[in-house]
């Protein structure tokens, strides 16, 4: 249990009190002053006062109600409930220089360490964006996609190192070509931009065209130059042992400069924004003007929150506020007089309208509406099913609406949402092993949806067929979902990715022992291709962790010298840079 404003509670606890302490010795006052008029018993007899007995419960009555309306306003919270926050943001390509060039230590403690610092400065003053890496030296390949996951971006960027390239010269034509097929498939119009970091110093390129792509679809190019005009010395690599320096082709040592040309030309013919990695006013600058470019629906994000329980404190607080009028009524009836009720009365009364709307808005709405959302699904109504239950959820955020939500949203074909609901309903005991069940349906059915996540989708999915196995080990359709399951995540790894919707032959018998969609909608909402149990937590795709993020990348590593576009490997033409 906690107070949304616990500030409002310690007031409470200091005025209802000294409110109490008034009201009595205001009857106190009252007893002493009829005392002095004449005799109580006559009194009575002959007027309509209220006795003191009956005057000292409406006070306690109306303690009570000051002091449950002063918890109910303090918000108390118990519980949680799903809720949905849209991720707003842009898409941020950052092209890394990895060249030889870029160990040069004009910089401290060189170039690259620099250029790292200045890019990560950059990305996590937008923690909303999705920032892809593209890395590149005389090639450049794609290392990370667009993603909003800014540790895993992190960790891609940290590992990044000029023996990652087979060739160690710099091209900055090929890294900007890269980029425009990468937005080919990423991110919308407007919504977009590349940062390119690097010393400057590339073979000759021809900046129109490279540029055409990007300016074609109104991408702008930031760039940040790393480096010193003065320059220095480029350290030899592990090949030209013992050689402390490179040296170029006619035996030189070979100098690396900054040369800021190029990297202004591009950002001048883009529309972006050139900035010196060294300058910090250059660097907020260069900030600013990315936070200029229009940020866009990225998706929602699924979380849970407290759930507030202020119905239960004001309910007590109107019964007690009712309880006193009743007193007075059937004080004043006993006595046969017909008396306007005294002015405290009447207030406490104009106040319980407010408050007895707050309860009816509260506590019978989400369960007429509840109501409302089971008939309108039995009804196939799915969409405005979806919708009462929602609202029922929002005001009683219970494991069972949470599961007869994720039965709807799952009709509905919005796969993540179901998942969402369900990941809530199994917290209750009894509804957990369906709902597992259903939670794995409903990821094999998103990663159809989505085969740019079927991995991880999948994964979930099988965790969540492994739970409900352990659950119930005779659970046969958990058993073939979680083979084919298995089965999918194998043939998608295998082949790259999965083949989407089209493979109904793979779909297998589900909770309501129907294939396909069709079946008993109270038990699960269709048969889905295998899967298995397991955690499966999270509201939504779940986000790389430190060691998947690893496993990725030491997988990429492997494999990027086969893949990467650019120059093949080699020696260069004679009087060019290598560096």
């Amino acid at each position: 249990m906690s107070f949304a404003w616990p500030m409002v509670l310690l007031l409470g606890a200091l005025f209802v009190p000294l409110t109490v302490r008034a009201l009595l010795r205001g009857l106190a006052r009252r007893d002493a002053g009829l005392r002095a008029f004449g005799e109580p018993e006559v009194l009575a007899r002959g007027s309509a006062l209220t006795d003191a007995r009956a005057a000292r419960r409406r006070v306690w009555l109306q303690a009570a109600a000051l002091g449950f309306g002063a918890v109910a306003l303090a918000r108390p919270q118990f519980g949680e409930r799903p809720a949905e926050l849209a991720d707003t943001g842009r898409d941020l390509l950052v092209l890394l220089d990895l060249s030889r060039s870029m160990t040069v230590t004009d910089v401290a403690p060189n170039r690259l360490a620099a250029a790292k610092e200045a890019v990560w400065e950059t990305v996590s003053a937008a923690p909303g964006d999705r920032v892809g890496l593209v890395v590149f030296g005389g090639s450049a390949f794609l290392q990370l996609p667009p993603t909003s996951d800014h540790a895993a971006f992190k960790l891609f960027l940290d590992a990044a190192s000029p023996d990652d390239l087979g060739d160690p010269a710099t091209d900055i034509g090929t890294a900007l070509a890269t980029a425009g097929k990468v937005f080919e498939h990423e991110g919308d119009r407007g919504h977009r931009a590349v940062l390119l970091v690097s010393d400057g110093e590339s073979d000759e390129v021809d900046l129109q065209a490279a540029t055409a792509p990007l300016r074609g679809e109104g991408i702008p190019v930031f760039t940040l130059g790393v480096g010193t005009a003065n320059g220095g010395a480029v350290p030899a690599d592990s090949s030209e042992a013992p050689e402390k320096f490179h040296r170029d082709h006619i035996g030189r040592i070979a100098i690396s400069k900054l040369d800021e040309a190029e990297l202004r030309g591009v950002a001048k013919l883009t529309g972006g924004v050139y900035a010196r990695a060294s300058r910090v006013d250059d660097r907020r600058a260069l900030r600013a003007a990315l936070g200029r470019i229009q940020s866009r629906t990225l998706g929602n994000r699924q979380f849970t929150e407290r759930a507030d329980r202020f119905q239960w404190p004001l309910a007590v607080a109107v019964a007690a506020m009712l309880a006193e009028l009743a007193i007075g009524g059937l004080d004043r009836r006993r006595r046969r007089v017909v008396t306007r009720a005294p002015a405290r009365s009447r207030a406490i009364a104009a106040a319980c309208v407010p408050l007895l709307i707050l309860l009816g808005n509260g506590c019978a709405r989400g369960s007429l509406d509840a109501r409302k959302g089971q008939r309108l699904y039995e009804a196939g109504d799915y969409r405005a099913s979806a919708q009462a239950l929602d609202r029922a959820l929002a005001a009683d955020s219970t494991p069972e609406r949470a599961y007869r939500a994720g039965n709807a949203y799952y009709r509905l074909k919005r796969y993540e949402d179901a998942a969402v609901r369900y990941r809530y309903s199994s917290t209750r005991r009894d509804l957990r092993q369906p709902s597992v069940f259903n939670l794995g349906n409903a990821l094999v059915r998103a990663a159809e949806d989505a085969p740019e996540r079927s991995g991880q989708l999948l994964l979930g999915a099988i965790g969540a067929y492994q739970e409900a196995l352990r659950l119930d080990p005779a659970d046969q359709d958990a058993k073939w979902n979680l083979e084919l399951a298995l089965k999918r995540l194998d043939e998608d790894r295998t082949n790259g990715g999965s083949s989407g919707r089209g493979r109904n032959a793979d779909y297998g018998r589900g909770n309501m022992n129907v294939p396909g969609y069709e079946g008993n909608p109270e038990a699960a909402s269709g048969a889905m291709a295998g899967g298995g149990y397991g955690a499966g937590e999270g509201e939504s795709v779940e986000q790389l962790d430190a060691q998947q993020a690893r496993q990725l990348l030491e997988a990429v590593q492997r494999e990027q010298l086969a893949t990467h576009e650019g120059r093949k490997v080699g020696a260069g033409e004679a009087g060019g840079r290598d560096w």
